[in-house]
């Protein structure tokens, strides 16, 4: 693989990445600041779940009909024009309206992309390019944090964030007409309804390991998804600059990601997913004991990196591993759809749990109080029991490479 292509597949990650991080992380606080609430509140959080779901439908085009990049830039351009509108409405229905339709575009994106890193490299090169999409991730810190420098102002909170995501969004879609050209590899051949819905992939369920293994996926997801919200927590704490502490969980994520391979070949892909499921369950323990042990929360933080890559990014590389060749890029979109199924019930599920234990304030003007705690420490009884599910229950069916 040349210097060049290495290069290209890792911008295309460090943008797509810095893309949603720009103004994701801090939407939550945005949407308070805003006194969005209720169910408008969760499903404005939910439109990255639903945007999910439509993966397997846009893996099926970059399969059979169109090139994996050329279907990338579309996507991207319409990412930039919906945050841009996004940006200028205050309406929070036209803000879900706006959103749902960029998540739409932008969540199959994640699998489209690391199909064509895939394609273009190999698997076990792959956490080395997807490296750079966490680096992307901590990189979009630099609009707040050059904001605060430059004009003293802090954005976090407000409607700027999306129009910083919008820009980078444009750039991202003029990029990826220079990537590696990745030409669908069941061009031309006899297409049936299931093949034109995206469904096909659904076929590897039938693998009962595979079933198991989207089992632990879904919840893992619904346990992990409050992480989204983390901004309210570290809000009710006292933190100032929320984007640049979460940026934290992000740099941890660059050693992890590294690490992924090595851990694959020695742990197999069993023991290393394992490993990402314990640190989700140790980031609550933390989390829950962080109102009573002072900056205890930095640590619930920095695990994110273990969490992440060794789990969800670990979970692609599996995928990819048992898919068929014609079907790779739909195997990641059947990824991605439990992934945003289970997204969509974790979103509505972590706030109805965050509302449960929050006590309504006693005078007016006076702040609600979340009982955080209880909060966390109902996430890691759910983490600790998939945990202890995903290791009884999912086999090692792949064979390591050496």
């Amino acid at each position: 693989m040349s210097f060049a292509s290495i290069f290209k597949l890792s911008a295309m990650m460090f943008l797509q990445f810095m893309l949603v991080a720009a103004f994701w992380v801090q939407l939550s606080s945005y949407l308070d600041n805003m006194k969005v609430s209720g169910l408008m509140f969760s499903l404005i959080m939910s439109t990255m779940a639903i945007g999910s779901i439509f993966s397997p439908l846009v893996g099926m085009f970059a399969d059979r009909v169109a090139n994996s990049e050329k279907v990338l830039a579309i996507l991207n351009f319409f990412v930039a024009i919906l945050l841009l509108a996004t940006f200028f409405t205050s309406n929070p229905i036209l803000i879900f309206i706006f959103l749902m339709l960029a998540m739409c575009a932008y969540m199959p994106t994640w699998g489209l992309t690391s199909s064509i890193a895939m394609t273009n490299s190999t698997p076990e090169d792959f956490p080395y390019i997807r490296v750079f999409g966490s680096l992307g991730w901590v990189c979009a810190a630099v609009f707040a944090l050059g904001a605060k420098a430059i004009f003293d102002i802090s954005i976090d909170g407000t409607n700027i964030p999306l129009a910083c995501a919008a820009g980078v969004a444009l750039v991202a879609a003029v990029f990826s007409l220079f990537l590696p050209a990745t030409p669908p590899k069941a061009k031309g051949e006899p297409m049936s309804i299931t093949d034109a819905l995206g469904l096909r992939a659904f076929g590897m369920l039938k693998d009962s390991n595979i079933s198991i293994f989207m089992i632990c996926v879904v919840v893992w997801t619904i346990a992990f998804t409050i992480y989204w919200m983390y901004g309210s927590f570290l809000a009710s704490l006292g933190v100032k600059e929320i984007t640049p502490v979460l940026n934290i969980g992000q740099i941890s994520e660059l050693a992890f990601m590294v690490a992924i391979p090595v851990s694959i070949n020695f742990l197999g892909f069993k023991n290393t997913m394992a490993i990402g499921i314990l640190a989700m369950f140790l980031r609550y323990v933390m989390s829950a004991l962080s109102p009573e042990v002072g900056g205890l929360y930095f640590g619930a933080i920095a695990v994110h990196g273990a969490i992440f890559g060794f789990f969800f990014v670990a979970a692609q590389m599996y995928i990819d591993k048992k898919a068929p060749a014609d079907i790779k890029a739909q195997a990641q979109g059947l990824y991605f759809f439990f992934y945003g199924v289970a997204q969509v019930i974790g979103t509505f599920f972590s706030k109805w749990l965050i509302d449960s234990y929050t006590a309504l304030p006693a005078q007016a003007g006076a702040e609600a109080v979340t009982n955080w705690a209880t909060v966390f420490w109902i996430e890691s009884a759910i983490s600790g029991a998939l945990l202890i599910f995903f290791y009884l229950f999912f086999k090692n069916d792949v064979k390591e490479q050496q």
